[in-house]
C-alpha cells in the first residue's frame, strides 16, 4: 500500500521559522484564584501535601543523621534522594489531575508519591476509601476514613522507603521505586529518563484505548540529555497519531542532574523547553513554568490537561525549582554551588510563600498553621515509628512477585469488538497441509488480533511493508493503521512503549527487526521490561510480546549475525522462546500474547522460508516445555531455533554410522525445561548443546550446569558445548561457514563423546 503522504521534491528557497516559547507568563498568586480555579479547602489541602512532602524527607535527614530514631537499633539503608524545595511541582500538578490518571516518577520521587496518593484519597468516596482500607465496611464519617487512609497512605511509603513488607512495593523496591497502580502511579524510576518511554506507552494505550486519562511523566533535568528523552517524545508526536499522544512531559528543573549545571555547563541552552521546538512543529507546547509558585504550577497544568483532552498533546513543561538539599544526603554541595545562590532560592521556598499569602488572605491564621505543621509532622514520624516496628519480607518469599500464572483465556466482550478493513484468510496448505515459518507467524498474529482488539502491532517498517523478512506482510492491510503501525527507528522507545502500553492495559507485539539491535534497548528491556514487576512487588502485569530474529549465514557479518539470546535470559523477569518450526512457532506465538509475563519471542531469519504442517483449527502450545524429536540412548543433543536443524541431520548421520543420538529441541529457554533435560541425560548419559552463539557466557553453558547440578552421577563422558567461535560474526563465506556450527562439526564432537 502507497503511503497516504506523497512526498515531493522541493527544493525552493526558504526558512524554517519556530514559534516564541513562553516563559513565566504566569505571574498571579493565591488572591487571583481564590474563588475561581481554587476554593479555600483545596488550597488548604495543598499546604498540607507541601508540608507533609516536606517533613516526610526531614524526618530521612533525622533519620540519617542520628536526631531521630523510631526504634532501638533501627539503621535506616538505602537511597535518599530528596524533594526538599521542589513540593510545589509535586503537589500543583496532582491537585489538578484526576484520581485514575496516570504518572510516572523518579529517583527523587518520595514527593510524587505521596502527592499522587494523597489527591486519589481527596478524590475518593466512602466505599473506595473502605477498599483502600481493606475494610468491608464502616459507619465512620468520610472524614474520619480520609484520615485513617492518609495514615495508611503514609505507612505505605515510608515503609517501602525502609524496605519492610507493609511498603507499597512489599519492599522490593525501596524508595527509588515506588509504585501505586490503584491510583495511577506508574512507578518511580532508578535510572534517569528511564520512565520516559514507559509514560509514553501509557499514553499510547489512553489514546487506543480512549477511557480520557492524562499521562504526567515527571522527569528531572538530566533525563533531557538522555538519548530515550528523543526517542519517547518524538514517538509521543508521530503524525500517524494525528495531534498526538495524551501526555505531559513534566521537566523538574532543579539546576543540577547530579554535580552537573544544566544551564551553562552540560547543555549548550538557556532553558531545557526548548527541545520541543526539535519534536514538532507547535514546540510541544512547550512553555517555562516558576515550579516555585504553585499556582503557577496548577495554571500550568491546569492548560496543559485541556490541550491533552482536546487531542492535542503531547506537552512539554520545564518547571524551574531548586534542590535545597545535595543530590544524595552523602552530597553537601560545597564543591559546585555557592552559599549565596543557596540564600537566594532560599527566599522563595514554596512552603513559606504559601504560607504567607494563607495569613494575607484570611484562610489561616498563625495558630491554625501551627496546629496543622504539628498534626502533620506527628503524621510522619508516627508512620516512621510504625514503619519500622513493622516486619521485614521473609526470605521465604524472595521469588513472589517475579511472574504472573496468569494468561488471557478469556476476553472480555468489550475487546472482542474488532473492526477488519479486508477480511483475513488462512494461508493455503501444500498436499502435506504445510505452510512456511512466515506463514505461520502471520498466522498467530492475525488470530490473536481478531479475538481481541487490545492486540497491537508495531516497530520498524512493519506495516505497509510487511517487514524486513515479510513475517507481517498483510496485517496492515487487514486491520489498519489503528492496530499496525511503524515505529521510528527507536529500539529503546519502541521497548519501553510496550511496557507502559502493556501496564495500562494493552496487549502490544512490538518488532525488534534484529537481535543485534536490542543491544539499543537495553536498559528498557533488561532494567524495566524484566524488573518492573517484580520491582513493584508483584503489582504490575506487562503482557507484551518482544518479537525479534536472528540472522547469520547470510554474509552479514558482525552487526546483523549475532545470537544474543543469553544476553536476553540473563534478566530474571522475562520469558524467552525460541522455536525451530512452523507448527511450534505458531502455537507458541498466540500462547506468548496471551500471556501477562513479558515475552522475549526469537525468530530465526533461515527459518522463515521452511515449511512444517500447521492445522488452521485453533491450538495453542504451553511455554516452558521441550520436545523430544529424535528418540536416542547414546547421547543427548540439545538445541533450540535454527540449529535444531542442524542437530536433527547430524543425528540422522550419526545413525548410520551407529550412534544413537537423543535430540531435544529447548522451543522454550526460559522457563527452560530442565526435566525434560534430565531425563535424557539420565538414560543417555552423555550430552552436547548445540547453538549458534559463541561458545564463551551462551545459554548453552547455563543447560549444561543444569545438567551438572540435576544429573551429574550419570554421566560417563564430559559436557560439551558446539557453539560459535569466540570471534564476532565475520562476513566472508568460508569464514562464515567455519564459525555457525555445522552438520560436520557436532558428528565430529559426537564421535569424540561416544569414543568413536
Amino acid at each position: 500500500m502507497v503511503k497516504e503522504i506523497l512526498v515531493k521534491p522541493d527544493f525552493s528557497p526558504k526558512h524554517l521559522n519556530f514559534n516564541p516559547i513562553p516563559c513565566f507568563q504566569y505571574q498571579g498568586h493565591l488572591k487571583d484564584e481564590l474563588g475561581k480555579r481554587l476554593d479555600k479547602e483545596k488550597i488548604v489541602l495543598m499546604f498540607k501535601t507541601m508540608l507533609l512532602i516536606r517533613y516526610f524527607e526531614e524526618m530521612i535527614v533525622e533519620l540519617k543523621t542520628g536526631k531521630f530514631t523510631p526504634m532501638e537499633n533501627f539503621k535506616f539503608v538505602g537511597a535518599t534522594h530528596l524533594s526538599i524545595g521542589q513540593e510545589a511541582v509535586a503537589t500543583g500538578v496532582m491537585a489538578k489531575i484526576k484520581k485514575d490518571d496516570y504518572i510516572t516518577s523518579t529517583h527523587r520521587g518520595h514527593g510524587h508519591a505521596i502527592a499522587k496518593g494523597l489527591w486519589a484519597l481527596f478524590q475518593m468516596n466512602e466505599e473506595e476509601l473502605c477498599q483502600f482500607l481493606n475494610i468491608k465496611y464502616s459507619n465512620q464519617s468520610k472524614k474520619e476514613l480520609l484520615e485513617q487512609a492518609i495514615d495508611l497512605h503514609l505507612l505505605k511509603t515510608v515503609g517501602e522507603l525502609f524496605g519492610k513488607e507493609i511498603g507499597y512495593c512489599h519492599g522490593r523496591g525501596g524508595g527509588m521505586h515506588i509504585a501505586d497502580f490503584n491510583v495511577g502511579h506508574l512507578g518511580a524510576n532508578a535510572i534517569v529518563g528511564g520512565s520516559f518511554a514507559i509514560a509514553t506507552g501509557a499514553a499510547l494505550a489512553e489514546y487506543k484505548l480512549k477511557r480520557g486519562r492524562v499521562v504526567v511523566c515527571f522527569i528531572g533535568d538530566g533525563a533531557l540529555h538522555n538519548g530515550i528523552s528523543l526517542e519517547a517524545m518524538n514517538f509521543a508526536a508521530q503524525k500517524q497519531f494525528g495531534q498526538g499522544l495524551p501526555i505531559i512531559y513534566a521537566i523538574e528543573n532543579n539546576q543540577y542532574a547530579m554535580t552537573g549545571q544544566t544551564v551553562g555547563e552540560v547543555t549548550g541552552v538557556d532553558y531545557l523547553a526548548r527541545r520541543g521546538a526539535g519534536i514538532s512543529t507547535n514546540n510541544m507546547s512547550a512553555e517555562v513554568v516558576n515550579g516555585m509558585n504553585i499556582f503557577a504550577v496548577y495554571d500550568a497544568i491546569d492548560r496543559a490537561v485541556e490541550k491533552v483532552n482536546n487531542n492535542n498533546g503531547p506537552i512539554l513543561l520545564e518547571f524551574i525549582t531548586y534542590r535545597y538539599k545535595g543530590h544524595s544526603l552523602s552530597d553537601s554541595c560545597t564543591k559546585y554551588r555557592s552559599p549565596e545562590e543557596e540564600k537566594q532560592w532560599l527566599e522563595l521556598d514554596p512552603i513559606n510563600t504559601l504560607k504567607k499569602e494563607l495569613i494575607e488572605n484570611d484562610i489561616l491564621n498563625e495558630k491554625e498553621i501551627e496546629t496543622i505543621q504539628s498534626e502533620t509532622k506527628n503524621k510522619i514520624y508516627d508512620a516512621a515509628t510504625k514503619a519500622a516496628k513493622s516486619d521485614y519480607p521473609d526470605p521465604k518469599t524472595i521469588y513472589e512477585g517475579l511472574m504472573t500464572e496468569t494468561v488471557e483465556t478469556k476476553v472480555h466482550d468489550e475487546y472482542k469488538k474488532v473492526s477488519v478493513i479486508k477480511e483475513w484468510s488462512h494461508y493455503r496448505r501444500d498436499s502435506h497441509g504445510r505452510i512456511m515459518y512466515r506463514h505461520a507467524v502471520r498466522e498467530a498474529l492475525a488470530e490473536e488480533m481478531l479475538r481481541d482488539n487490545r492486540v497491537i502491532l508495531y516497530g520498524e517498517d512493519v506495516a505497509d511493508y510487511g517487514g524486513a523478512f515479510q513475517a507481517t506482510a498483510g496485517l496492515f492491510e487487514t486491520f489498519g493503521r489503528e492496530r499496525v503501525f511503524n515505529a521510528p527507528i527507536s529500539e529503546a522507545a519502541i521497548v519501553g512503549t510496550a511496557c507502559g502500553a502493556a501496564m495500562a492495559g494493552l496487549r502490544p507485539v512490538a518488532e525488534i527487526m534484529y537481535i543485534d539491535f536490542i543491544l539499543l534497548a537495553m536498559d528498557q528491556l533488561g532494567n524495566q521490561v524484566a524488573k518492573t514487576r517484580y520491582m513493584f512487588g508483584g503489582k504490575a502485569e506487562i503482557p507484551m510480546v518482544l518479537r525479534t530474529t536472528i540472522g547469520g549465514g547470510k554474509g552479514y557479518a558482525g552487526q546483523h549475525s549475532q545470537s544474543l539470546e543469553a544476553v536476553v535470559t540473563h534478566f530474571p523477569g522475562l520469558k524467552v522462546v525460541a522455536p525451530s518450526t512452523a507448527y511450534d512457532v505458531k502455537g507458541l506465538l498466540k500462547m506468548a500474547i496471551r500471556d501477562n509475563n513479558p515475552v522475549v519471542f526469537i525468530e530465526h531469519q533461515l527459518l522463515y522460508s521452511e515449511k512444517d504442517v500447521v492445522p488452521e483449527d485453533e491450538y495453542l502450545l504451553p511455554i516452558g516445555e521441550a520436545t523430544i524429536r529424535k528418540d536416542g540412548k547414546d547421547l543427548t543433543i540439545i538445541s533450540y531455533s535454527y540449529m535444531m536443524l542442524n542437530s536433527i541431520k547430524a543425528a540422522n548421520q550419526l545413525e548410520e554410522e551407529g550412534i544413537s543420538a537423543e535430540v531435544i529441541d529447548l522451543r522454550t529457554l526460559i522457563p527452560l525445561d530442565v526435566n525434560a533435560i534430565v531425563n535424557s541425560v539420565k538414560k543417555t548419559g552423555r550430552a552436547m548443546v548445540v547453538c549458534q552463539a559463541p561458545e564463551v557466557g551462551c545459554f548453552g553453558e547455563h543447560v549444561l550446569y543444569e545438567i551438572q547440578s540435576n544429573a551429574f552421577d550419570y554421566l560417563k563422558a564430559p559436557l560439551k558445548v558446539v557453539g560459535a567461535r569466540n570471534v564476532p560474526p565475520p562476513m566472508a563465506p568460508t569464514l562464515e561457514y567455519d564459525n555457525i556450527p555445522s552438520v560436520e562439526r557436532i558428528v565430529e564432537e559426537a564421535r569424540k563423546l561416544v569414543n568413536r
